[in-house]
Formats: structure tokens, C-alpha cells, sequence
């Protein structure tokens, strides 16, 4: 794992420096597009692809690594010990069934904080390698980068070691923990991170031929962003659509003649639904918060399940 670990950061390191660097030669970040087209940036964007190459799949890599420590270090801990009866051995040596556990998993998940608190670093890599050039929200690097890393890549191992503990089978330990681990990771991402504090709401004009600056701070992290009615009622694209069939008569009958005037005169406005970049690192140490209270529970309960069952 330590190995693995230590490959990944080297790379990281390597085409994290290369890729920082040629974004800012190439100026892709900073492109400002023509009056009337962004061919330019887009050329921009080829370009920089091209020369980066596969680069980008070490972001992939760095984010599965929590995930593959969960099936393959986590499920056959305990699982495989089990399963081929080599945890007899350890409990003949007058050694307790807590302390055997208690062992095995501190020794693993001591040498998995220190692979993971070495990648954890590499963030600022993840952020220089991923995605097209431009612009991006400060959250874009929340899974790869900073103290979530090192709890994902705990929990991992801890919820692993708890199923193939609880089925005493390696296989069913790196399946079953596979997809705890992935489930636990949806959860936080979707339904808990969003509100780990209350969204910001802006309101701005909505006008499908403008394109001037957000309303939302640089590097917010968009949450939602559609068309509302005076009283804050969805608008789906279908009554979006019904509205502006009323644009032409009244834009001849003297009324406005610019499309987001009439919808504003209508009480329609775009609705963004945002967090801000400032409570990045406070949204990093909640969820590593609470991915490492969780690699205790599973780890703790692993122990005491160890001590309560039959060898």
C-alpha cells in the first residue's frame, strides 16, 4: 500500500508541477473570448489537452485508491484470516482475541494514515490536472485533495475489516465493503455536503441572450441554478416556453422588446442556489470529521465483535 501510495504521490508531484505550469503559459485560465466568439479559448483548450496527454487519469486513480483499500486491504483482513482458519494460530499464543484485533487493524490502518496523510497533499496536483481549462468552483477538488482524503482512506479499511469480520469471508468482506464504502461516499456527496451549512440564494434576470458575469461569488459551488416565478415556484422549460409566446403581440403592442425585460415584467427571475468558496476547508474538516468518527465505529466494533465470537 505505502508502495502504491508513494507511485502515486511521484506522479502526482511530476505532472501536477508540468500541467500548472503549462496552464499558465498557455494562459488557459485567463482567456478572455473574442467579442463575438470563444474560439480562441476553445483553441486554447485543444491545445492544452493535447499536450497533457492521460495525465488527467491520475485525479481517477487518486480518487478509487480510498475505495480499492476497502476492497482489497479491508475485505480479506479479517476475512481471509477467518476463512482459512490462520487466526487459530495468533489465539493459541496466548494472545487475547481483543488484542489480536486490535492489532491487526492498527497496524494496517497506522500504515494507511500514512500513505494517505502523503497524498493528501497532492490537491493542489488534482486541481492543476483536472478537467478542461477555465474557470472552476473551489470545490472541485474536495474528494482528492486535503483532510477528507486521509478519512475516506480510514474508513476504507475500517468498514471493510468489519464485514469480513462479521461474514468471515474475504470475498464477501471485499464486495460487501466495497459497497458500504461507495454508498457512505453517495451519501456525504449528494445529500449531507450540500448542507453541511444552509445554501446562499441570488437572484438575477433571466435572459437566454445574455452573457454577463455571475451573480454568484468567484469559485462558489453552484447547487442549483433555474427559473422561478414571483413567489419562488420552479419554472420547467415547458412554461418557460408557454411565457414567451406571448413576446411577439406584446413587444407590438408597445411593450418590451428585449425578451429578459418581458419576463421580468412577468416575475420570472433565474434563482442560484449556491455554497461559497470560503467555506471550503470548513466543509473539508466536517466531512473528515465524519468519515474518521465512522473508521473508529466500524473499527471499534470489529474488535468487540473479534472478542464476542467463537475462533
Amino acid at each position: 500500500m505505502s508502495v502504491t501510495a508513494a507511485l502515486l504521490a511521484i506522479g502526482l508531484a511530476v505532472m501536477g508541477s508540468y500541467a500548472a505550469t503549462l496552464r499558465t503559459a498557455l494562459g488557459v485560465d485567463t482567456c478572455v473570448p473574442l467579442p463575438n466568439t470563444n474560439s480562441n479559448c476553445v483553441d486554447l483548450s485543444v491545445e492544452w489537452t493535447r499536450r497533457i496527454g492521460p495525465a488527467p487519469f491520475l485525479i481517477a486513480a487518486l480518487f478509487l485508491a480510498p475505495a480499492l483499500a476497502a476492497s482489497f486491504v479491508g475485505g480479506p483482513l479479517f476475512g481471509a484470516a477467518f476463512e482459512r482458519g490462520t487466526h487459530r494460530l495468533a489465539l493459541t499464543q496466548a494472545v487475547s482475541r481483543s488484542r489480536w484485533g486490535a492489532t491487526q487493524i492498527g497496524v494496517v490502518l497506522a500504515i494507511t494514515l500514512m500513505s494517505a496523510l502523503v497524498i493528501a497533499q497532492f490537491g493542489w496536483a488534482a486541481a492543476a490536472l483536472g478537467g478542461v481549462p477555465g474557470p472552476k468552483d473551489a470545490f472541485n477538488t474536495f474528494d482528492v485533495g486535503g483532510p477528507p482524503v486521509v478519512a475516506y482512506a480510514l474508513f476504507g479499511i475500517a468498514v471493510g475489516g468489519l464485514v469480513g469480520a462479521l461474514s468471515r469471508r474475504a470475498l464477501t468482506g471485499m464486495f460487501v465493503g466495497l459497497l458500504l464504502f461507495a454508498g457512505a461516499r453517495a451519501v456525504a456527496a449528494f445529500e449531507l455536503r450540500p448542507n453541511y451549512q444552509p445554501p446562499l440564494v441570488a437572484y438575477e434576470r433571466t435572459d437566454w441572450f445574455a452573457n454577463g458575469p455571475p451573480i454568484y461569488p468567484p469559485g462558489a459551488w453552484v447547487l442549483h441554478a433555474r427559473d422561478v416565478d414571483g413567489q419562488g415556484r420552479p419554472i420547467d422549460f415547458k412554461e418557460l416556453d408557454r411565457l414567451m409566446q406571448g413576446f411577439g403581440p406584446s413587444a407590438m403592442a408597445g411593450g418590451p422588446t428585449n425578451p429578459g425585460d418581458y419576463l421580468t415584467n412577468l416575475g420570472v427571475r433565474k434563482q442560484v442556489i449556491y455554497q461559497p468558496a470560503e467555506r471550503y476547508a470548513e466543509f473539508q474538516w466536517i466531512e473528515f470529521g465524519l468519515f474518521t468518527g465512522l473508521a473508529a465505529g466500524c473499527a471499534l466494533l470489529t474488535i468487540v465483535l473479534i472478542r464476542r465470537r467463537d475462533a
